[in-house]
């Protein structure tokens, strides 16, 4: 009995060979390009104009927000940041923190920001839910933050503002939904 390959044998294992490895040669040169739909909302209610627009960074995807708050009123304005809240598809996710908040505060509370009458506030976000802090081993360098921002997930992500002014208390939600598309490099 022959156990040598047939030729057309040889030709068929040879071939199954070059098909499997140009299928992960191709899947391996595939990367996601991310979107925001829209870029940013922005929102005007009460003589006050927010704005949010997800951030990539250095990264090609979506790590954080850009938050903005003109106060077009003649009364300061406070955030609320215990109050504020993370949205994912509609679903309260937690608060957000950023740059020069301590990690102990979050447990305990969040100060909140006042921006002045006429005056525009603007700030980098990031969902307490999908950040990872440093060793405690680790000091941040210079400029760095004490935690890195994670990556925001595909679908509907939002803020839940609540700012206050005076007795007043302002709730607003604004959101852009993020999608990834797989390309070929």
């Amino acid at each position: 009995m022959n156990s040598k390959p047939s030729y057309f044998q040889t030709v068929a294992i040879l071939g199954g060979f070059i098909i499997i490895f140009s299928v992960l040669a191709c899947a391996h040169k595939q990367a996601k390009r991310w979107y925001s739909q829209p870029a940013e909302q922005t929102i005007t209610r009460q003589n006050v104009r927010v704005d949010i627009g997800p951030l990539k960074r250095d990264n090609p995807y979506y790590v954080s927000f850009r938050l903005s708050i003109a106060n077009n009123t003649a009364i300061p304005i406070e955030v609320d940041w215990n109050q504020t809240r993370y949205l994912h598809k509609g679903n309260d996710l937690g608060v957000f923190v950023f740059q020069g908040i301590d990690p102990k505060t979050i447990k305990d509370a969040i100060p909140p920001d006042t921006i002045a009458a006429g005056e525009t506030f603007t700030r980098e976000i990031f969902p307490l839910r999908t950040i990872a802090f440093l060793p405690r081993d680790q000091t941040p360098g210079e400029g760095r933050l004490g935690f890195l921002p994670g990556i925001l997930p595909a679908g509907e992500n939002g803020v839940l503002l609540v700012l206050r002014q005076g007795n007043r208390k302002i709730r607003q939600t604004l959101s852009v939904r993020l999608r990834a598309e797989t390309i070929s490099k």
